[in-house]
């Protein structure tokens, strides 16, 4: 019988669930250079797999469209593969800091390895792309708090495959692993959390009151703004702190082109000079500590890492706002609760933060070939009963004691 399953789902595109399943709520996340953290999803009937940025600080699902003008890599979703591609005739600008892409909205299945997470939403097929360099992956997850899109943690618990549609971000340097988890428990999430409401919604967003750069304590002339983006390589500063911080690093590091580089290795003379950076939110104090904003890179001849911390002065109009990116991540596991409007802060560590394993009982029968599923059984069933009687009427036949032998041992 399983042979004959697994022969329907081939030919027919039949998905057949009738055990008890378990999902192990974590996904591994590759590191690359400590600037970009992305993970595999799966799309489509049969599922293409494509790795994609899990991105905090953009909405959209994306990935490159077979046919693609300018796309920097190699693997595109090929629309012609999947059984339950739906097409739109509606095209998608996306602006980034650097570069942009333009797509195709369509709806397929979506999921996650080792998962029973598998929804059926809209996502975007990239057709053209510009100046997107440096990408490491395929495309982008869009994971930010806007309300109006759901993505695919809020689709997962509304069709009842998860508890909740948090998500959680613990990314770390190398060579400890990083990790994306999901259908997290209470116990997990109330374990010692700080939690700060977002400002906005549409963005992860938390107010900065204060700021102290060693025993210096900025109070800023107009309140500050910080978005929490995992899409981001960089800490981006308030102008001021950002200075404190430079006369700090200047004493010990050096400067190269208008590149700042510091020791990978310091002593502890060192160390005096390259500041931790704290900032106050809602009466929550967060510590973004000096190894986080160094990219220790051992392979360096001279034994100097370049910085990854930038003034907001980039950001031009916005001059209230920072950017808490990658190294910000490196201190805190990051929770982010979409239904509640707000983000939970645990201590960082490198070790699995949640290995317990969640169960489902799923007997879903998905049939994309019902018909041809409904005729092929008829014809297994009819042809099982004749077989049957055959094979009833051939023992009775030959049964010794209706033909009046007797048998001895």
């Amino acid at each position: 019988m399983i042979i004959i399953f697994l022969f329907l789902n081939s030919a027919f595109g039949i998905s057949i669930n009738l055990f008890r399943r378990q999902t192990l709520p974590q996904n591994n996340i590759s590191n690359f250079l400590n600037i970009q953290y992305y993970g595999v999803v799966k799309i489509g009937t049969p599922p293409q797999e494509f790795t994609v940025i899990y991105d905090t600080g953009s909405g959209e699902l994306w990935v490159p469209s077979y046919g693609c003008v300018g796309c920097h890599n190699q693997e595109y979703f090929r629309a012609e593969e999947s059984k339950t591609l739906e097409v739109s005739d509606y095209v998608v600008e996306i602006q980034y800091g650097k570069g942009k892409v333009v797509g195709r909205m369509v709806e397929d299945y979506i999921g996650l390895p080792q998962s029973n997470i598998h929804s059926f939403m809209p996502f975007l097929l990239i057709i053209r792309e510009t100046e997107i360099r440096g990408l490491q992956s395929d495309g982008i997850m869009g994971l930010n708090n806007d309300q109006s899109i759901p993505n695919l943690f809020d689709i997962a618990a509304q069709q009842g495959l998860m508890n909740n549609s948090i998500f959680v971000m613990q990314l770390n340097q190398i060579p400890y692993q990083s990790r994306i988890y999901y259908n997290i428990s209470d116990e997990k999430l109330n374990n010692g959390t700080k939690w700060i409401n977002s400002t906005s919604d549409s963005y992860w967003t938390i107010q900065i009151d204060q700021a102290q750069i060693q025993d210096y304590i900025v109070n800023f002339n107009e309140t500050q703004f910080a978005l929490v983006d995992t899409g981001t390589s960089d800490l981006i500063l308030n102008e001021e702190m950002y200075e404190l911080v430079l006369n700090s690093l200047l004493k010990t590091c050096k400067k190269q082109f208008g590149i700042v580089f510091c020791p990978c290795n310091p002593t502890e003379k060192q160390k005096q000079y390259l500041p931790d950076i704290v900032v106050f939110s809602k009466g929550v104090k967060l510590t973004i500590s000096y190894s986080s904003y160094i990219m220790n890179d051992d392979s360096t001849s001279d034994g100097y890492c370049q910085i990854t911390l930038a003034s907001n002065k980039i950001l031009k109009d916005f001059s209230n706002q920072m950017i808490f990116g990658d190294p910000f991540f490196f201190n805190y596991i990051t929770i982010f609760d979409k239904q509640n409007n707000r983000i939970g802060f645990q201590e960082a560590n490198q070790g699995v933060w949640d290995d317990s394993q969640q169960y489902y009982d799923d007997f879903t029968i998905d049939f994309t070939g019902l018909f041809w599923f409904s005729l092929i059984a008829y014809i297994i069933m009819i042809g099982g009963l004749f077989y049957y009687n055959y094979i009833l009427s051939k023992a009775q036949i030959g049964s010794p004691s209706e033909q009046g032998h007797s048998i001895q041992l």
